[in-house]
């Protein structure tokens, strides 16, 4: 008896933060979401739909320049306007999200591609996994290599160019 008194407020304090923050919608994307893997139908589209990629976070920086240097190459091969982030001829902005997660002894390098609109709207998503190598140090961004950044930004690529053909 004399333990559930005190558990009792910390239980009510508890679910009453659970409603408060269940009611919190302040991301852009759960506002509009399509689900994973699915789309709007893109409102510009051909040589007028241009994107601007947004900066990645916490990724390290010799993957972060190799999945840019990798962007730009399949943008070039697959004829998709990317444009500066600053630039205002952007009709798109992709935000982008990659993570190396441990798959075993391999990493795995994960990528998630929100294409938005100027107002935020969420209207395409990219997703997809690359299974990488071995990892060392516990870090599984070391088992990413060159080739899973280069077939991780041809599939985005090829989902962007086919989503505004």
């Amino acid at each position: 008896m004399f333990g559930v008194p005190r558990i009792r407020p910390g239980l009510a304090a508890l679910c009453c933060a659970i409603a408060i923050m269940a009611g919190c919608t302040t991301s852009r994307f759960e506002q509009t979401p399509p689900a994973a893997g699915t789309s709007v139908s893109a409102p510009v589209r051909g040589e007028a739909a241009k994107f601007a990629f947004a900066p990645i976070e916490d990724v390290p920086v010799p993957i972060l320049q190799a999945m840019s240097n990798a962007l730009n190459q399949e943008a070039v091969a697959k004829r998709v306007g990317v444009v500066p982030a600053t630039d205002p001829a952007a009709v798109y902005t992709v935000r982008g999200y990659l993570s190396a997660v441990a798959e075993g002894p391999n990493a795995k390098l994960v990528f998630v591609w929100d294409v938005t609109d100027r107002q935020g709207t969420r209207l395409h998503r990219v997703t997809g996994q690359e299974i990488g190598g071995a990892y060392r140090n516990n870090d599984p961004w070391t088992g990413i290599g060159v080739a899973n950044i280069n077939e991780a930004a041809r599939k985005t690529m090829e989902s962007l160019a086919a989503w505004v053909k």
